[in-house]
């Protein structure tokens, strides 16, 4: 059947005009009836599910439930247990975890609305999340955070800035700050899922999420730490199906030369450009700019010290070589949320644009996924998915709450016992999830929410965060500082401002580094017993030559690690191995098999590397200890 492929032009909504010059092309029966199907959202009035995908749903969810169940007993032993499963779980369901937390739904819904707007160029906006982080994980970060011997990553920074009143006001500052940045996080992972919702169930935003609050919130509560691993596990293989499925259905489905004529001709280009023609609503500033805002946010994350829910995951490794394993199996797992993505892409502009009616770029991933996919199928993509949500928010919730009591409470109340602590992350999670819910209720989208998070509040401690692993010098009060001064400043942008993220990204972040800077050569530096703690424990690289020389002077070795020696250069080689990875996967679905051949031969050459450099390097598996000073 002969079905016409019109060209859509370029902009925001990438709606169609039936004038446009026509091209025809033979698209198969799959393809046919999607186009002749009815392609209204649901919007949360009518139920958009047939009983046995709503039926495969429920059956998840209740699994979700045995976990928590399964773990409580085991979780409750002691605090160590509930945060960080007894640090006896294995490194590759440590790593799927984690990729698991960062394959969330709301995410992946703007991913997708970011290659649907921009093509392949989306991929520069992916920078400002660090999308390539796992190359810093696994060269060296994963293993600093191990060595340290602590919990949290509050509690590394007592460990980096002494136990006096600076380390005390450098946590604490760090606290609420990363609680407010957790529990926007969650108002944010609250914003897409209701997006989601309401394209399969007669419910509203309003009400979705509510309940998927107080549900995902029930099993972290019962389980702790491992309900969050065990779930993420099983939520990672079937996001793994969802992924796959989705990847290879559009793979074999549509036609590659119907596509090519459909889109722009520099669709499938990587390269920068200064300016976009014309110019998206979305991104309406110079693009060339945009682009050096993205990457330039994405590189100083990468160098930041871990932290969050990759911290706990690290720490929770049985011995250092399998911390530093974790980053591997993460940065693996997590590549074919690429292949979903651009799928998810492929079918939108394809499928959507044949109605001619706009199309809100943040809701094509739910209207798709409910228009191809036959009924069975849907039920598991949709729980896949789901679990994506619940995975982002376990994960988020578990650690926001750690932070309450391990460095709120713990050290006003010393005498609690372990059950205490643990009710009180039972309270915590129950007020995170009540905050969160009452951000998703007045967050419109998703742009709304997470560019404050990456560029406002993700400014406060970027710089103290990034220095301090490196620098001697960078003491407690320059941390304290940096983050007090910069957090009101943020918050007066974002709320009594018109200014975008290009505009005041700069300024809070160089507010940041000036600060930082003034506050760290005006007041002193850590204590010489917390520098030479530190530095005997990580072997950091950096500047630390006052510290080696008074290691020397006691007559102990000053020198790195010889495992340690090339994890600069291991970094930015896996760094660049994770992103041709990434592209790889995504133009395999595409058929762009020149590029895929260049893409094997660069993943061959740098992988070779990576494994005599890292892999024959890593520590011996030596049983973990608790090295904590605290």
């Amino acid at each position: 059947m002969q079905v016409p492929i019109i060209r859509p032009p370029q902009g925001c909504e990438r709606s169609i005009a039936l004038d446009v010059d026509r091209r025809t092309a033979n698209i198969s029966k799959f393809q046919t009836t999607i186009i002749q199907s009815k392609f209204t959202s649901g919007q949360g009035n009518t139920m958009n599910l047939h009983p046995i995908d709503g039926g495969i749903v429920l059956v998840y969810l209740l699994a979700m439930l045995i976990i928590g169940f399964i773990t409580e007993r085991r979780a409750a032993k002691n605090i160590n247990t509930y945060f960080l499963g007894n640090r006896q779980m294995p490194w590759w369901i440590l790593g799927m975890s984690g990729s698991s937390t960062y394959f969330d739904i709301t995410g992946t819904m703007w991913i997708v609305s970011t290659f649907y707007v921009l093509g392949m160029r989306g991929m520069w906006v992916q920078w400002l999340w660090c999308f390539p982080f796992a190359g810093f994980i696994m060269a060296y970060k994963a293993k600093w955070a191990y060595r340290s011997g602590v919990l949290t990553g509050m509690e590394w920074l007592i460990f980096r800035f002494g136990r006096g009143r600076a380390g005390q006001a450098a946590r604490l500052t760090s606290v609420i700050i990363n609680i407010s940045l957790m529990t926007l996080m969650l108002g944010y992972a609250g914003t897409g899922v209701g997006m989601f919702m309401e394209e399969f169930f007669a419910i509203s935003k309003n009400t979705a999420v509510p309940l998927l609050f107080i549900f995902t919130g029930f099993y972290v509560l019962l389980g702790g730490f491992l309900s969050v691993v065990y779930s993420d596990v099983f939520q990672t293989l079937l996001l793994s199906f969802a992924a796959i499925y989705i990847a290879v259905t559009a793979f074999l489905q549509i036609d590659p030369v119907a596509f090519r004529q459909l889109v722009d001709p520099d669709w499938f280009s990587l390269a920068p450009v200064w300016r976009l023609d014309p110019v998206p609503a979305e991104y309406p500033q110079i693009f060339g700019l945009l682009i050096m805002l993205w990457v330039s946010k994405g590189v100083l994350g990468l160098f930041t010290a871990a932290s969050g829910v990759d911290f706990q995951r690290f720490r929770a490794a049985r011995s250092e070589a399998e911390a530093s394993k974790v980053g591997l199996a993460w940065g693996t797992a997590i590549s074919i949320r690429w292949g979903l993505v651009i799928a998810l892409t492929i079918f939108g502009l394809t499928f959507l644009n044949q109605t001619g009616q706009a199309v809100d770029s943040e809701r094509v991933l739910p209207m798709i996924i409910n228009r191809i996919l036959p009924v069975g199928i849907k039920g598991l993509v949709l729980a896949g998915l789901i679990a994506a949500f619940m995975s982002t928010f376990d994960s988020g919730l578990n650690v926001a709450a750690s932070y309450i009591v391990n460095d709120l409470v713990k050290p006003v109340w010393k005498n609690a016992t372990a059950k205490q602590l643990i009710k009180i992350s039972y309270l915590s999670t129950i007020l995170l999830i009540a905050t969160g819910v009452l951000i998703s209720r007045h967050t419109e989208s998703i742009r709304q929410i997470w560019n404050p998070i990456n560029f406002a509040l993700g400014a406060a401690l970027i710089i103290p965060s990034l220095l301090a692993p490196y620098w001697w010098r960078i003491g407690g009060w320059a941390y304290c500082l940096s983050g007090l001064i910069t957090l009101p400043a943020a918050f007066f942008i974002y709320f009594f401002t018109e200014w975008t993220e290009l505009t005041y990204f700069p300024i809070l972040t160089g507010l940041n580094l000036i600060v930082c800077l003034v506050a760290g050569l005006s007041f002193p530096p850590a204590s010489p017993q917390t520098l030479l703690n530190y530095y005997r424990k990580i072997r950091p690289f950096g500047w630390w030559r006052p510290v080696q020389r008074q290691l020397a002077a006691m007559g102990e070795p000053c020198e790195r690690l010889p495992q340690d020696r090339h994890d600069l250069l291991v970094a930015v080689i896996a760094t660049l191995f994770f992103i041709c990875l990434y592209i790889l996967i995504m133009d395999l679905v595409l058929h762009n098999w020149p590029r895929v051949i260049a893409l094997m031969a660069v993943l061959l050459l740098t992988g070779g590397v990576i494994y005599h450099l890292w892999y024959r390097r890593l520590a011996p598996d030596l049983p973990q200890t608790d090295k904590s000073d605290l």
